[in-house]
């Protein structure tokens, strides 16, 4: 078990630029009025818990990428920015 905690704290560094590119991408592609206002929605709070989770990671908390509540509390409202997503442009027939 030693190992896989080792493991997740390397990949630390990464994550954090992993989710600070995923917020900042969630805030850009939400931004036009093509989706719904809840999509919109969902978008633009994940992006403010994976900023703030990167943050708190850059000021030195001890969080890896499972901890709880923070960074765990951005993925429901990523998923549910993919479904909506992915119903908007099913719908439409794009």
């Amino acid at each position: 078990m030693a190992g896989n905690a080792a493991g997740l704290q390397a990949s630390v560094p990464s994550y954090v630029g992993g989710i600070s590119l995923w917020a900042a991408a969630l805030v850009m592609v939400s931004a036009p009025k093509t989706f719904a206002l809840w999509m919109r929605l969902t978008a633009v709070v994940a992006a403010v818990l994976f900023i703030v989770s990167a943050g708190l990671i850059l000021w030195g908390a001890p969080l890896l990428p499972t901890s709880a509540p923070l960074p765990a509390a951005g993925y429901p409202f990523l998923v549910l920015t993919f479904i909506g997503w992915i119903w908007t442009l099913l719908k439409s027939g794009r």
